[in-house]
């Protein structure tokens, strides 16, 4: 009796202050869970959501006058949002598992949700008075709406919501933003915090709708991103390198590469397109598995095609930095130059014509980088663009398995693998690359603490990979830290990005003295050609060359 009294009076005690906080989760994770993003049940991974303004949609070709871009008030994010603020169980499980927190940045998934709750609980009051800012900042309410709204309330209205932290006022009242912009810039979207939590709460959601409003709105953000965009805008490539630079590496390879509208007329002529990806096709790094890929498809005798200038960003960095419109740009060119290669028509709309649709089974793209992956595939139905897209990783295990590819050559030595985030995580793809590493002879994998699910991020992703990181220590340093423990003689990934973060920081270590020489980085596509090469016999090539041709049976 006693234990009913108890748990009676404190749901009463809570159902009557809002502030309880961290109390309110008890109530609210139940519907928090039911209404999650995905209707699939899954986490809010893989494809960023539109932008949308009064829960629709905005069309940046022709935007409404009341359309609000990204969030730059707390009232602004969707109801989902401040659910998801106040379901917070304040467990700490994303924070752990937080690659910028635990680099010594300011980033805590756990305080930002926090903070946001705390923030919307305080505001509430003058909220419900009818208070808000109009586009030009004026007062909505009238003072005698405000006049009964706590001294506490109009004061927290006052804060901006990204802005530094200021001192607490004479009142006793806090001053500054709500959010400090490190926190906001510091996220590299790697998605391990939204995989940990246990209320399904959409950490990156937010965190890029606030970067939304940050870039479209108020141009605040990291100096050294804007470089970047500005390639994008020029060349349709972060580097800004001349179109043409995306076919340099077909010419060191020994097989022709056909290119669509240029070689073949359209895909229906190869099994699949291959997206080579600005990386795969501009960094030097990143072009060593571009050139494994292509050649691994040679031996196994796939047909395949690329777009070559025709290709452009997926737009993946320009979306996650908070540059919508940029994102549908870039999109919507490749969408349409997609659907033209897979030989559909489109309408003056731009929309494909029904009689010339092609099922999603025929439209076959492989990429090497998961960023391509991810948008191509999960983000570019949000543009019209409907196509089965895989992961050369995938790709490679299946011709292992189905015999077109025999990796004969032993590589010896200790590997170990890292998970890219956008692979993994954002898109369960865990097997495949272990797979292949297991046919390898010769190798010994051993993971990484962290690895899997729980993988930690090399700190390229959110469009960090265009900001410099000058708060803790570097992320990609952490990661090779955890690998160099275990002593291997190969770390090797999935990813160019990855494997762009991960030399960079064996190389300064190879500097330093605190790596060994002969440790390598490569993707694994790199290690399958090198085992599926036999290597050449010197005398019995002497042998060959020396030796005379054998005459015709006549």
């Amino acid at each position: 009796m006693i234990k009913i009294s108890t748990s009676f009076i404190w749901m009463i005690v809570v159902s009557l202050n809002t502030n309880m906080g961290v109390a309110w989760h008890r109530f609210l994770a139940f519907p928090n869970i039911w209404f999650k993003r995905e209707a699939t049940g899954g986490t809010a991974l893989g494809a960023l959501q539109p932008m949308t303004s009064g829960g629709k949609p905005i069309d940046f070709t022709d935007p409404g006058d009341d359309d609000v871009f990204g969030v730059s008030q707390v009232e602004q994010f969707s109801w989902k949002g401040l659910l998801d603020f106040s379901t917070c169980t304040e467990c700490g499980r994303c924070q752990s598992q937080c690659p910028a927190w635990n680099t010594g940045k300011p980033l805590s998934p756990k305080l930002l949700i926090m903070s946001l709750r705390d923030h919307a609980h305080a505001k509430a009051p003058y909220l419900l008075a009818g208070g808000g800012k109009t586009m030009e900042g004026d007062e909505k309410a009238s003072e005698e709406q405000l006049a009964g709204v706590p001294a506490a309330a109009l004061a927290e209205a006052e804060r901006p919501l990204i802005g530094t932290a200021g001192p607490v006022s004479d009142s006793g009242f806090a001053m500054g933003g709500v959010i400090d912009p490190d926190v906001l810039w510091s996220c590299t979207t790697c998605g391990a915090c939204v995989e940990q939590c246990p209320v399904d709460i959409e950490h990156i959601d937010h965190i890029v709708d606030m970067r939304r409003y940050q870039v479209m709105i108020e141009s605040a953000f990291p100096s050294e991103a804007g470089t970047m965009l500005k390639n994008l805008e020029k060349k349709g490539n972060p580097w800004g390198l001349a179109k043409k630079q995306r076919l340099a590496w077909t010419k060191e390879v020994d097989f022709e590469v056909p290119v669509v509208g240029k070689d073949i007329e359209d895909l229906s002529e190869v099994e699949y397109l291959y997206w080579v990806g600005c990386a795969g096709a501009l960094e030097d790094r990143a072009k060593k598995t571009t050139k494994a890929f292509a050649e691994l498809l040679h031996i196994a005798g796939v047909k395949f095609a690329i777009m070559g200038g025709d290709e452009k960003c997926t737009g993946d960095s320009a979306r996650r930095l908070g540059n919508e419109p940029l994102f549908q740009e870039l999109g919507m060119e490749n969408v349409m130059s997609l659907n033209a290669a897979f030989g559909e028509e489109t309408d003056d709309d731009g929309k494909v014509t029904p009689e010339s649709a092609k099922p999603k089974s025929a439209k076959k793209i492989v990429a090497t980088c998961p960023h391509c992956l991810n948008t191509l595939g999960n983000e570019y139905p949000q543009l019209g663009g409907d196509y089965e897209v895989i992961h050369h990783t995938q790709l490679l295990q299946h011709l292992v398995d189905e015999g077109k590819l025999i990796p004969v050559t032993p590589v010896e030595g200790l590997i170990t693998y890292h998970d890219p985030c956008y692979l993994g995580r954002h898109n369960k793809i865990y097997t495949p690359p272990r797979e292949i590493i297991g046919k390898v002879p010769g190798l010994r994998n051993e993971e990484m603490h962290r690895h899997k699910e729980r993988g930690f991020c090399c700190g390229a992703g959110g469009a960090r990979m265009w900001m410099e990181e000058r708060i803790g220590k570097r992320i990609n340093n952490e990661r090779v830290d955890e690998a160099l423990s275990l002593n291997p003689d190969i770390v090797s990934t999935a990813c160019p990005f990855c494997l762009v973060m991960l030399t960079d920081s064996v190389n300064g270590k190879k500097n330093d003295g605190t790596a060994k020489e002969s440790i390598q980085v490569v993707d694994v596509a790199q290690l399958l050609l090198e085992s599926v090469k036999t290597p050449a016999d010197p005398a019995g090539d002497e042998e060959n060359e020396s030796a005379p041709e054998p005459e015709p049976v006549k």
